[in-house]
């Protein structure tokens, strides 16, 4: 795993700032602590920080180039299926200098263009440099796995792992996204392709740019398979093939000349992957679990040790709570943009622990997503024609207690049809109704217009003639799982320069997930049960049947406890006020409510808290990033 930076120009005269490639790269330097390389050439530059992974050597540093030095490359990823390609391009003339993955995707595009990519299995994010063709190519993994924001204008392109590291570059904007703004809101992080400023975006999963020619496109080459109807197949056969499936998926995942570790919670997902991966490690496997020691409402640690003795890992504990005040705003630095997923902490923690003794974890990250484990959200509306009612009712009685404002345009009239806005609503931390009365009037105005099209409405509403289940587990593939999960996951291990892959987002499994009836994955508010089937033959029944837990983190106890200072510090009315974005009353209002034990607003207060951290560091701080000059 590593980071990667660059800059194109437009036009051919001119030349890429070597201070500036040095800073984007430098900013990157947690991400690869191995190794550092820069490549310039009149107007292009590419720059990479390295961690080493497979090929320790010195060949395999980056940018690299092709054997005629006419393609560069720089690249973040790893590469699952890279040897099966190495005879065939052998045998077309290519000449092997590394046994480094990055050469065999290089090869590969010089073999065959863009439509490399769909050769891939793996985790990526890179930039290809074709110098014969004055092209600039950018791609991204089909999941989003691993990160790429970019931004041009009229004169260049500009692009990195890391949003701070583009901010380097003084002609990026600084603007703030309504978009971004009311996406944070309401989800506590910012789905792609959206950024917290104006006009930077995320490349999305499964697609790539093309810089060429003084264009700049986006093309997908890759999406979740949802045009077939489901398979018929019964639920037993389901689960051994799903078990099948898996095996390979996370046998290709410990590709490595390093130990690889794993993160084990104790639920079932990072327990399946223990399950398949500790059999295959010629010595025990490490394993890392953070615990909440005297809260046992949040603490499954018994459950992960329960695990690990049964595969004979070698196991690691990290207790949290006593590094809190200190860990938010790196969380807030390493994140990039306003962050409010609670279970980051635990995990920052985990991967420093981590860090120690391995360069690799695998994760249970994407198995909720894939077979239906956030049965509160499935649930929500039920599977049926007609289970909407409740909500068309609540919808209702709540216009008839808020006078519905529509001459003045409340954000409870943005909602769309009944039964589909309800999903989205589940999830969401602030309503629309509660952000009527805690933005000032101009924000909730540009708020209230930048969440009437949402992204995540969009990808729900994309298949209609799906079931129900389906269409909710797109959704949340195609934005939760990437702007939550996937980000909280790159951020928190990369931070400390430590690598981590999610075997249920191979791209084989996830294509064959899709192709699984609905009924095999959910039923009578009881999810992931295919996946609890097909595990009951490797862990213990009280395991896997245990009521869902999740990576939650005793927050609302933090912020009444050891957290309380720092927020009513950080949350002052003078600083909220100097925002512009929230009322300063209606923001101690809630805080002492939830100080003072009437309600629990520790997610609402937290979503608050990030983004004056983010202010702080990103934007009354900006000037940092620059590169320093003589």
């Amino acid at each position: 795993m590593c980071g990667i930076a660059g800059l194109y120009h437009f036009d051919p005269a001119a030349q890429a700032d070597e201070s500036l490639l040095r800073r984007m790269t430098d900013l990157l330097a947690h991400r690869g602590p191995d190794d550092a390389g820069l490549y310039r050439s009149g107007p292009v530059g590419l720059g990479h920080r390295r961690l080493s992974i497979i090929d320790l050597s010195a060949a395999g540093h980056q940018p690299m180039s092709s054997a005629d030095g006419n393609v560069w490359i720089t690249y973040n990823g790893e590469c699952y299926n890279h040897e099966r390609f190495i005879g065939e391009l052998e045998s077309r003339g290519h000449r092997f200098r590394s046994s480094s993955d990055t050469e065999t995707l290089l090869c590969l595009y010089q073999q065959y263009g863009p439509e490399f990519l769909t050769k891939l299995d793996g985790m990526f994010a890179l930039a290809i440099w074709d110098a014969p063709r004055r092209r600039l190519l950018l791609a991204r993994d089909r999941l989003g796995i691993k990160p790429l924001f970019y931004y041009h204008d009229r004169d260049h392109v500009v692009f990195a792992s890391e949003l701070k590291s583009l901010l380097a570059d003084r002609s990026v904007p600084s603007d703030l996204s309504d978009v971004a703004l009311a996406d944070f809101l309401h989800l506590m992080s910012i789905p792609d392709p959206e950024t917290i400023f104006r006009g930077v975006r995320k490349l999305l999963p499964g697609h790539y740019l093309l810089v060429e020619g003084g264009r700049v496109r986006e093309e997908r080459y890759w999406d979740v398979p949802m045009a077939e109807p489901a398979r018929a197949i019964g639920l037993e056969a389901a689960s051994h093939e799903f078990e099948a499936v898996f095996q390979r998926a996370v046998t290709s995942h410990l590709l490595a000349d390093v130990p690889v570790g794993a993160f084990l919670s104790g639920g079932v997902d990072s327990s399946a992957v223990v399950a398949m991966a500790a059999p295959s490690s010629a010595k025990p496997m490490m394993t890392f679990a953070s615990t909440f020691r005297g809260l046992t409402d949040f603490d499954e640690s018994p459950f992960a040790r329960q695990v690990a003795t049964l595969y004979g890992t070698e196991h690691h504990e990290f207790d949290l709570s006593p590094h809190l005040v200190e860990a938010l705003p790196r969380i807030a630095w390493h994140a990039d943009e306003p962050f409010a997923i609670s279970s980051a902490l635990p995990l920052y923690f985990l991967a420093q622990l981590a860090r120690q003794h391995v360069k690799v974890v695998l994760t249970g990250d994407g198995g909720d997503e894939l077979f239906a484990g956030y049965t509160w959200r499935h649930m929500e509306l039920g599977s049926h024609a007609g289970s909407g009612r409740w909500w068309r009712l609540a919808r209702r009685l709540l216009g008839g207690l808020m006078g519905r404002r529509g001459a003045t345009g409340s954000l409870v009239d943005g909602a769309r049809g009944a039964h589909d806005e309800g999903y989205v609503r589940s999830f969401c931390c602030y309503q629309d109704e509660e952000l009527d009365g805690l933005l000032t009037a101009d924000a909730g105005e540009h708020v209230r217009r930048a969440w009437a099209g949402n992204i995540t409405q969009r990808y729900y509403e994309r298949f209609t003639e799906a079931d129900q289940l389906r269409r909710k587990l797109y959704t949340d593939l195609k934005s939760t799982l990437v702007s939550e999960m996937l980000t909280k996951v790159d951020r928190m291990t990369m931070a400390s320069g430590l690598e981590a892959r999610v075997p249920f987002l191979d791209h084989h499994l996830v294509e064959w997930a899709f192709e699984i009836p609905s009924a095999h994955k959910m039923t009578d508010r009881d999810g992931k049960l295919l996946v609890k089937k097909a595990m009951e033959r490797h862990l213990p029944a009280e395991l896997v049947h245990r009521p869902k837990h999740g990576f939650n983190v005793p927050m609302p106890v933090w912020m009444r406890g050891e957290l309380r200072q720092f927020v009513e510090d950080s949350l002052a009315e003078d600083t909220v006020r100097r925002r512009g974005i929230f009322r300063p009353d209606q923001v101690t209002r809630l805080v002492q409510r939830h100080l003072g034990g009437r309600i629990d607003a520790s997610n609402k207060i937290l979503v608050l808290l990030m983004i004056e951290l983010w202010f702080e560091r990103f934007v009354d701080r900006r000037a940092d990033l620059y590169p320093v000059t003589a």
